[in-house]
């Protein structure tokens, strides 16, 4: 092992803040992330999938969102390990930044001349590798570069890009018509992550200074041993279950607002995207008003897991009206509550994990593997949400699912103790 005296900059822990121009250049990054990876699988491929096999639109778009999700399964604790371990002039952060961020605008403009759900499928699995790519590089960086007392904050404001996304990428989308235009327009917003990784300080790892890799190493790193780690192993564990419940509450509004609410009759002149718009709006608005105002709060208070615990139990809360009178108006109430409630998870909780990190050596592995509780549970989500609305009990069953997920995840932040 090498002691902390000897640990180059690369390893060791963050003592200086990083300032607003940083703030700045990262929230950019963010939005280059994370509007071309929501706004297409939300706005694109579900219409793209309607239109290949409207009849089977249901199960199709199941297998697409599956294909995408299990590409994390493997890519991403490999690139982030990877990531960890390169020793390469430009940092260990930045050639992941710029492959990745290459990667991701050539799936898109591919994705935009797709006519089967075929093609459809592994365009998404390609696209999904590129974020797992560009994620090994970008989220480590706030545990390599941000002090912990300042993480709330930082991540708060990071994760305004998340929020609004959805949004934005529908209003981008809708500057321009058909596929290939629109996919092409998500394609430039990745440039906005080059601009970080050029300007980004990456101190790089001196060889010595690198772990070994094998196959067995790796795979060992799938093994987070509860003993060793309890903290993060209850972190990774609460995040998964928060992630199945916000995804059977999320990822079937398309088909809820056409097939239950029937939007297009109710508003006529009116389609389904356009309510879709407005169900995202008022969620990612509500979502902003808490995100950064909660990453601030729990840096001054000190504390995570009550505003973690907080902002699940809100988003159980939010999809019970829903589940018992499937209405317009309570579909943007709901989704007012549930951003409320995403909010003042979303920062608090990203920040929660980056301190219960097992290794500074593994920080783009272990970061991997937390983000990977985000993204697996849809994995799960489309054959669960399939049965249900197959014959469960239909979208009621498929909301109070969602609740009780929910509710369950943010019970479980209680049983990390390391941190406050």
């Amino acid at each position: 092992m090498t002691l902390a005296s000897e640990r180059p900059e690369a390893l060791a822990e963050p003592t200086r803040r990083v300032g607003p121009g940083w703030v700045a250049l990262y929230v950019l990054a963010n939005i280059g992330m994370f509007i071309p990876m929501q706004a297409p699988t939300t706005f694109l491929m579900p219409e793209q999938i309607a239109r290949i096999d409207p009849a089977g639109k249901v199960g199709s778009y199941a297998w697409v969102s599956m294909m995408g999700a299990i590409s994390g399964i493997v890519i991403a604790p490999l690139a982030g390990a990877l990531s960890d371990r390169t020793t390469s002039r430009f940092g260990r952060r930045r050639p992941w930044l710029v492959v990745g961020s290459l990667i991701c605008m050539a799936a898109l403009v591919c994705l935009g001349v797709q006519t089967t759900v075929v093609g459809v499928a592994l365009g998404s699995l390609v696209l999904s590798a590129s974020f797992m790519v560009i994620g090994a590089g970008l989220s480590p960086v706030v545990p390599d570069l941000v002090p912990a007392g300042q993480r709330g904050v930082v991540l708060g404001w990071a994760m305004v890009p998340q929020a609004i996304s959805m949004v934005a990428g529908g209003l981008l989308i809708g500057l321009v018509t058909g596929f290939p235009a629109q996919y092409l327009l998500m394609a430039a917003l990745p440039l906005l992550i080059l601009l970080f990784a050029a300007a980004m300080k990456d101190p790089p790892l001196p060889r010595r200074h690198r772990e070994p890799f094998s196959l067995r190493a790796f795979l060992d790193g799938y093994r987070i041993s509860p003993r060793e780690h309890p903290d993060f192993v209850w972190a990774m564990g609460s995040r998964f279950i928060m992630g199945l419940g916000y995804g059977l509450g999320t990822l079937y509004m398309p088909y809820f607002l056409d097939d239950v609410l029937h939007y297009e009759q109710l508003f006529r002149g009116q389609s389904t995207e356009d309510g879709l718009l407005i169900v995202i709006g008022v969620n990612s608005l509500a979502t902003i008003s808490t995100v950064v105002l909660s990453g601030w709060l729990s840096d001054r208070l000190g504390k995570r897991r009550m505003p973690v615990f907080l902002g699940g139990l809100t988003m159980a809360v939010a999809a019970v009206p829903l589940a018992l009178s499937p209405t317009w108006t309570m579909t943007l109430v709901a989704a007012a509550i549930m951003g409320l409630g995403y909010g003042v998870y979303l920062a608090v909780d990203t920040a929660l994990v980056t301190e219960v990190l097992p290794a500074s050596a593994d920080r783009g592995k272990d970061m991997a593997l937390a983000n990977l509780m985000t993204s697996l549970p849809y994995v799960l989500v489309p054959p669960i949400a399939a049965a249900v609305l197959g014959g469960l009990g239909g979208y009621r069953s498929l909301f109070l699912c969602s609740a009780a997920m929910s509710a369950l995840g943010a019970a479980l932040v209680w049983k990390v103790k390391a941190v406050r």
